[in-house]
Formats: structure tokens, C-alpha cells, sequence
């Protein structure tokens, strides 16, 4: 351990060793101070050359304190300067946080969003490390201060300690530990002295958050079993399962009431929370810290550590047992909150304040909105000022006026909000109106009179009005008792509108997705669409590709190029009885067809001249007969080489005695065709050959 304190210049370069320091203190508190002070003669090397303001001290445990006063006393023939230091972690305040990082509103924040952007208003100089999960919080009007004062609100809303390692800053629920650190009387207590207090006792909690609202109408549910026990037992506190007070009531309620004060009641108004969850949150954890009596006890004890290296060192934070019976202190365990050191003095004992482990946080809030009052109500004393109140309350006045970022100016145009940063941003509040401006006032970027509110944007949500125009001439938007219109400043003359009643006029319409009913479509281009269920055109589809779905049509659907069908084209719907066709049309005459008769089921193919069935094989015909009109033959138009049909007999022989006297083997009954001789053989019925035709190509 070092002996001395080591001084460094603004940069941080070693300067020496104060060898004729004398009378170091420090004094450290728990999210808060961290100071130390001590002596040195004024004709010493020490003051002359190695302490300088804004300097740094270095103590025995390497931790740096910046200098922030020298005080030179006189006493007699001797010279002494009082130094004052603060811990390096109060140089937070010399940075401002950035308007960029400013937080309006954001909720569910993690910790480690604030504490970045502190870290990077100071360009990384200070680091945080953050050693515990924390509940997320909902963050409102965050950043308008200085680096240290957003610290502060950091710590206090997510109830967190800070503990400093020079400029790495450590963020813990609750710093120190135990290591069984005792306060023992005929040990090491020098003299010590313990208070307990029931002023700030509550044991019925009232809570609001923001714009007076309760959980007054929720469910009961939300409390836990047996916070909704001791609710119960109050007549009209729920009603029908509905929370109808806005309170909770202690565990030790029952233990600390009396026939005159059954409760001890307290307020928690939390004007930054707006949801119920959180603002249970709240009042759980102020009730827990204010439902038992709060102790302190104030400890001078032999730092025997000093002396024997085994003994434990207590340290800020660390959970202690206190043992003196006479003073009602019987192993009672607390925690160090306050402690006062003084590191080189072997003849010094360290001056410690310990409190039961239970923060008092919303005491404190109360005790500082107390002490707030207290500088209004106690300016006056028998009617008159009191004059050293009145000059302290001015002083922070004062100061909170040069610490904001707006300066207000009194002229002949009337009150004027100066920005400290730019004097060309200002607010100018008249008679006739109120002005923003950004270049002095020579003109108005925002103008607000009795009729009129004249700005570049106007953003947000905006209350009834008659009409609103945009634009000039027929190149206006507009918005009235009409509906929406652009392009015209008559409503029905405007190429987009709006109505009422939700009908919409436009002259092109582009959209990315829309559902569109019952509607007409004039004269239109549909591109990559899909259409599901059936498609019944009244008049002509043009297309490419149709698939999927049926197609109705009360008239001709006219294809005017070649068709595919993929498998089997089907004439006719299931059920129905028409007959059917496909018909073959020229300009012409003459027609050629397919048809079906559906009351004979007979096929009928026609064609205007020739019908011609040619095949790279056979040609097989099977049927119960073939028939051919009397005019009619099969082969080539050369008689000798076709087969003879029945007008051909006519005249030569007796047909009709023939069908009774031919015999089997006469009669022809199949037709053969070989494709390598080009023969036509007519068998009869008994496998003979009756006839030999050959068909040229």
C-alpha cells in the first residue's frame, strides 16, 4: 500500500510524490459522495509545484481525485492550503448528453441503452459494466442534463448502485458483500451510537401514476393471494372481484396499529409511470422499504486492519454485524452506507454509519420534496422576507436558469426564448401572436395568430376544422365537408377524389395489393394476376395463356389464333343432352363439321369435298357393319381396281337371289390391306381369298 498521494497534471502525467501532506480524509457515501481533503504547508515543494487546480491525486488504493478548491489559510506566522477533491466520476458533469441522444419517450429500456449513450457523450473516456440483469423501464423526458445528473436518474429508476473504478463505472443491484466484517464492543468499537425511527412508518400505501390515474376497475387478480387477503378484509376495498381502492396494506399492519391509528398511511405519486403493472411495481417495492422502522447507527471503530493484515477492511456497501448489548445491539446485521477515512493516520479511527439492509429511497424522496418546500414556506417569517433563505433560494435560481439551454430576453417585440447555442432560434411571443424563427426573426419559419397558424409542416394529429387547401391554382389538394380532391379546385371537376360515402374517382390508380368487389373495368390491363372461381365475359377475352377455372360466355368466344390442348378435349358438360359439333367455316359456302346427335348418338363427320383418312399403318375399321350409299365405292375411281359395289351388279345378275344362294366361302366377309404390295384382299367368311385389288400410291 502506498504511503503517500501521488499528484498527476490535467493530462494525467505523474508530477510527484506529497510528501508533506498531512490530515487526508475521504469520505464516501453510496450514490453519492466520494471525496477527499487534506492539508499541505504553503511553503512546502508540495504546493509550490505538484498541486495544481483541475490536477489529479492519486490515493493509496489507485483511485484519482480531481482538485476542485485550494483554500489558504493564514494562522499566524503559518501558511496552510486546504485541498478539496472530488472522484474523477464527478467529471460526468462537465459533459453534456447530445440533443441526438435526448429519449422522449421509450419504453421497455434496457439499462445498458442509457448508460451507452452517457458513455458515448463522453467519447469513450468513461466506460460502464453493468453486473446484474435489471427489469426493463419505461423512459420518459430522459437527457436534457448533464452526463452526471443522467447518471443519477439512471440509478435511481432502475434502483441500481454505482461503484467507481477510476473511469470504468460498475452498475450493481446492491455494491459491497459480507465477509463477516464485525463491530464488536471490547473489540474494535471506540465509541458508537444507534438510533431507530418510525417517522417515515407506512403501512398503508395510497398510489397514482400519471394524470391521477389508479388501478381502481382492474381485476383482483393482479394482486397476489395474500395482498388481496388484507384488501378483503377492509369492506369495500374489491367489490365483485374489481379493485376498488387504490392501495395496498402492510404485512406488519396488524403488528404496529392501535385503536387511535390503525394505519400508518403514506403516498406514492409516480407522474412518469402510465401502466399498472409497473406503478404495482413501484408501490410493492416502497411499501417493503418503508413497512418496518428504519435504524442507523453511527460507529468509531479501531481500523485494526491497519495493524494486523488479517483483519477484515469494511468497505462501502458491505453488510456488517453490529454486537454492543448495552445499546439493544445484539449481532444486529446492517449495511456500511456511510464511511469516513482517513488512509495514512495510524492515530485515526474510521467514522462509519451503518442502516438496516433496506434502502430508504422513497424516504429520501419525501425528506428532498420536504426540503423543497421547506425553502418557499420558511422564506417568509412575520411577514417579512428573511433574507438568507431568499438570497439561497436565488442562488439556485440562478443557477438552474444558466444550467438550462434557453435564455428568455425582454424587448420591443415581447418576450423572446433565446437558444444559449444559436442565438438565431428563438421564440418571439407578442400581442398579436407567437413567432418561431430560426435566422433572429428576420422572417418566420412558425407563425400563430388569433386566425391563422402559418408553418412549413404541421405534424401530428389535427382537430376539427372546415377545410384545408394545399397548393395554388388547379394544382391543389384539398380536404372539406366534400371529402379529398386533387388536381382541381372544384371537387367534382377533380381528376382524384373522394367522397363521403367512400367512392373513389381517380384517372390512374397504381396498387400493391388491393381487394377489389363488384366492380367494372373498362378498357383495362390486367399483369400477373391470379383469379379463382369462374370468369363469365359478356364480351371478347384477348390472351395468351389461360389455365385453371371454367370460361361462360352468353355469346361467341372468337380464338383468333392456333389452340393447344394438353390431354383430352372434352364437347359438352356433364348432364346436359345438346347436341354437339365442331364446325370447320371458310368465307365461302362450303362447310365441313363433326357433330354428335344426341337422340340418335350418332358421330357424323362431313366434309364439304373430299374426307381423306391416311396412316403410316393399317387402317382398321371396326364396326357391326359399314354401309355405303349406292353411289358410293371403295378403291381408286379406276373400275378394275376397286372393289365392286352393289349398284355395279345392277343388270348383271340377281342381287336378291344371290343373298340366298351364296355360300359362306362365296360371300366376302373381311377386308385385309398389305402396305408392302399395296393389295387389298376381300376373305370370305371361311378364311378363302375372294378378291385381289391394288391400290397405287
Amino acid at each position: 500500500m502506498m504511503q503517500y498521494l501521488q499528484s498527476y497534471d490535467r493530462s494525467r502525467k505523474r508530477i510527484g510524490i506529497l510528501v508533506d501532506a498531512y490530515d487526508v480524509t475521504r469520505l464516501r457515501r453510496i450514490n453519492s459522495d466520494d471525496e477527499m481533503a487534506f492539508f499541505v504547508p504553503m511553503n512546502s515543494e508540495d504546493f509550490r509545484s505538484k498541486i495544481q487546480l483541475k490536477g489529479q491525486i492519486k490515493d493509496e488504493r489507485g483511485q484519482f481525485y480531481t482538485v476542485n478548491s485550494i483554500e489558504r489559510v493564514r494562522d499566524g506566522q503559518k501558511l496552510t492550503a486546504a485541498v478539496k477533491c472530488k472522484h474523477v466520476m464527478f467529471n460526468l458533469r462537465e459533459y453534456k448528453i447530445p440533443y441526438a441522444s435526448y429519449i422522449k419517450e421509450l419504453y421497455g429500456a434496457h439499462i445498458s441503452q442509457l448508460t451507452d449513450r452517457i458513455a458515448a457523450a463522453t467519447g469513450g473516456r468513461f466506460s460502464f459494466v453493468i453486473h446484474d440483469t435489471f427489469d426493463l423501464y419505461d423512459i420518459k423526458d430522459w437527457g436534457r442534463t448533464n452526463c452526471l445528473a443522467a447518471l443519477n436518474d439512471v440509478l435511481k429508476m432502475y434502483n441500481a448502485e454505482i461503484e467507481a473504478d477510476n473511469y470504468t463505472l460498475h452498475i450493481r443491484k446492491k455494491i459491497g458483500a459480507d465477509h463477516g466484517h464485525q463491530y464488536r464492543l471490547q473489540k474494535n468499537i471506540v465509541s458508537s451510537k444507534f438510533s431507530d425511527t418510525t417517522e417515515s412508518l407506512v403501512t398503508r400505501l395510497y398510489v397514482q401514476m400519471k394524470d391521477g390515474r389508479t388501478w381502481i376497475g382492474q381485476p383482483a387478480t393482479i394482486l397476489t393471494a395474500e395482498e388481496r387477503a388484507r384488501l378483503q378484509a377492509i369492506p369495500g376495498a374489491i367489490v365483485n372481484g374489481i379493485l376498488q381502492s387504490n392501495y395496498l396494506v402492510s404485512q406488519y399492519a396488524d403488528v404496529w396499529a392501535s385503536p387511535d391509528i390503525p394505519y400508518y398511511d403514506g403516498e406514492l405519486i409516480e407522474q412518469d409511470i402510465t401502466d399498472v403493472a409497473e406503478l404495482l411495481r413501484s408501490a410493492r417495492k416502497t411499501l417493503t422499504d418503508n413497512e418496518i422502522p428504519s435504524f442507523e447507527v453511527d460507529v468509531s471503530a479501531a481500523d485494526l486492519h491497519k495493524l494486523d493484515r488479517t483483519e477484515t477492511q469494511p468497505g462501502l456497501g458491505d453488510t456488517v454485524h453490529c454486537l454492543d448489548p448495552a445499546l439493544g445491539l445484539d449481532n444486529v446485521t446492517a449495511r456500511v452506507v456511510e464511511i469516513t477515512e482517513y488512509p495514512f493516520a495510524m492515530d485515526k479511527h474510521s467514522q462509519v454509519k451503518v442502516a438496516n439492509v433496506m434502502r430508504k429511497d422513497f424516504a429520501e424522496i419525501m425528506a428532498d420534496l420536504e426540503r423543497a418546500k421547506g425553502i418557499v414556506n420558511n422564506m417568509t417569517s412575520g411577514g417579512l422576507i428573511r433574507t438568507e433563505l431568499f438570497e439561497a433560494f436565488a442562488k439556485e435560481a440562478v443557477i438552474d436558469v444558466n444550467n438550462s439551454k434557453t435564455e428568455v430576453k425582454y424587448d420591443t417585440r415581447g418576450i423572446v426564448l433565446q437558444d444559449k447555442t444559436d442565438a438565431r432560434n428563438q421564440v418571439i411571443m407578442t400581442s398579436n401572436g407567437i413567432i418561431l424563427t430560426t435566422d433572429g426573426g428576420a422572417t418566420a419559419r412558425t407563425a400563430i395568430t388569433p386566425k391563422y397558424i402559418n408553418a412549413e409542416v404541421i405534424s401530428g394529429q389535427l382537430g376539427s376544422f372546415v377545410s384545408l387547401l394545399i397548393g395554388d391554382g388547379n394544382n391543389v389538394t384539398q380536404i372539406n365537408t366534400n371529402g379529398i380532391a386533387a388536381g382541381n379546385t372544384t371537387f367534382s371537376s377533380a381528376p382524384f377524389r373522394v367522397d363521403m360515402q367512400g367512392n373513389v374517382t381517380a384517372n390512374k390508380l397504381t396498387a400493391n395489393s388491393a381487394q377489389i368487389n363488384t366492380s367494372n373495368l373498362n378498357s383495362s390491363t390486367w399483369k400477373d394476376g391470379y383469379f379463382s372461381g369462374n370468369i363469365t365475359a359478356q364480351g371478347t377475352i384477348t390472351g395468351a395463356n389461360l389455365i385453371g377455372g371454367s370460361i361462360t360466355s352468353n355469346t361467341d368466344i372468337n380464338v383468333t389464333r392456333d389452340a393447344r390442348i394438353g390431354n383430352v378435349l372434352y364437347m359438352g358438360l356433364t348432364g346436359q343432352t345438346n347436341d354437339r359439333r365442331i364446325e370447320f367455316v371458310d368465307g365461302g359456302v362450303y362447310r365441313s363439321y363433326i357433330g354428335f346427335t344426341n337422340s340418335t348418338k350418332q358421330l357424323e363427320v362431313y366434309g364439304a369435298n373430299d374426307v381423306r383418312i391416311s396412316s403410316g399403318l393399317d387402317i382398321t375399321l371396326s364396326a357391326m357393319s359399314a354401309t355405303l350409299p349406292a353411289y358410293s365405292y371403295i378403291g381408286s375411281p379406276t373400275e378394275s381396281n376397286r372393289i365392286v359395289v352393289t349398284s355395279q351388279l345392277a343388270g348383271k345378275a340377281d342381287t336378291s337371289a344371290l343373298n340366298n344362294k351364296a355360300e359362306v366361302s362365296e360371300a366376302g366377309y373381311s377386308l385385309a390391306f398389305d402396305a408392302t404390295t399395296r393389295n387389298l384382299k376381300m376373305y370370305s367368311r371361311t378364311g378363302q381369298t375372294l378378291a385381289t385389288v391394288n391400290i397405287p400410291k
